[in-house]
C-alpha cells in the first residue's frame, strides 16, 4: 500500500495530468439527447425538446465553462442551454459563436409560487401577437419591449400548468460578439408593473426552435 511513495514526482505530476485530462474530456464528451438535466464543468444545463430529435454537447468547455453547442432537426418545440440551477439578480455575460434556424436566444429561466417563464430575448424575436404590451425597459445599452401572456394548460417544470410568461423582447445581438444582461433591471421592471416573480429555480442563456425547424447553435455564457 506504500508503493505509490517510490514514484517520482515528475512521474506523478504526469500521472496526475493525464488523469485530469480524460476527466476534462469525459465532462466534455457528455452528449444530452432530447430531454436532460444536470451540470457540466460548474454549470447547469437543461434540453427539453418535443418532435423531431434535439442534442447537446459541451466541445469548448475545458476552455470556456459554460460552451455548450447544440443541434436540431424537425422539433415541434426545443429549449436548451446552460447557466445556472436557481438564477436571480446577477450580470450574465455571453457569446453566440454561431446559430441557424432558432426562433429565440434569451436568458431564460422559471420562478415558483407564482410559476412564472420569463425571456430577456438577445436573438431572434418573440411570438407576442396574442401577448399584452407593458412598456419598456432601458438596460446594459439597449431598449427592451415588454409583454404578459397566460399559458393555459401548458408544459412547465411542475408539470402541465397555467402560468405567467415575463416576455423582455430585444433581439439585436451580433453573432461573435460579448454581451452582458443586467437580469436585476429587467426583474426590478416587471416587478413594478405588477408583474411578480417568486422563488428562482434555473436560469440559462436559452436556444429555443419550434414549428418543425432544424438548426444549431454554439454558445458560451458566463
Amino acid at each position: 500500500m506504500h508503493a505509490h511513495r517510490f514514484v517520482s514526482l515528475r512521474v506523478q505530476k504526469v500521472i496526475l495530468a493525464l488523469i485530469a485530462g480524460c476527466a476534462a474530456m469525459t465532462a466534455n464528451a457528455q452528449t444530452i439527447a432530447n430531454n436532460g438535466t444536470g451540470t457540466n464543468n460548474g454549470y447547469y444545463y437543461s434540453l427539453y425538446s418535443s418532435g423531431g430529435s434535439a442534442t447537446m454537447t459541451f466541445p469548448g468547455a475545458s476552455t470556456y465553462p459554460g460552451n455548450y453547442a447544440m443541434t436540431w432537426s424537425g422539433v415541434s418545440d426545443v429549449v436548451g442551454g446552460k447557466g445556472w440551477s436557481t438564477g436571480g439578480n446577477m450580470s450574465v455575460g455571453y457569446n453566440v459563436g454561431s446559430a441557424s434556424g432558432y426562433n429565440t436566444i434569451s436568458v431564460y429561466g422559471w420562478t415558483t409560487s407564482p410559476l412564472v417563464e420569463y425571456y430577456i430575448t438577445e436573438l431572434g424575436s418573440l411570438y407576442t401577437a396574442d401577448a399584452t404590451y407593458k412598456g419598456s425597459v432601458a438596460s446594459d445599452g439597449r431598449t427592451y419591449s415588454t409583454y404578459e401572456h397566460q399559458q393555459v394548460n401548458q408544459p412547465s417544470i411542475i408539470g402541465t400548468a397555467t402560468f405567467e410568461q415575463y416576455l423582455d423582447a430585444w433581439g439585436g445581438a451580433s453573432i461573435g460578439t460579448n454581451y452582458t444582461v443586467t437580469t436585476g433591471n429587467h426583474f426590478s421592471h416587471w416587478q413594478s408593473l405588477g408583474m411578480n416573480l417568486g422563488t428562482f429555480n434555473y436560469m440559462i442563456l436559452a436556444t429555443e426552435a419550434y414549428n418543425g425547424a432544424s438548426g444549431e447553435v454554439n454558445a458560451t455564457v458566463w
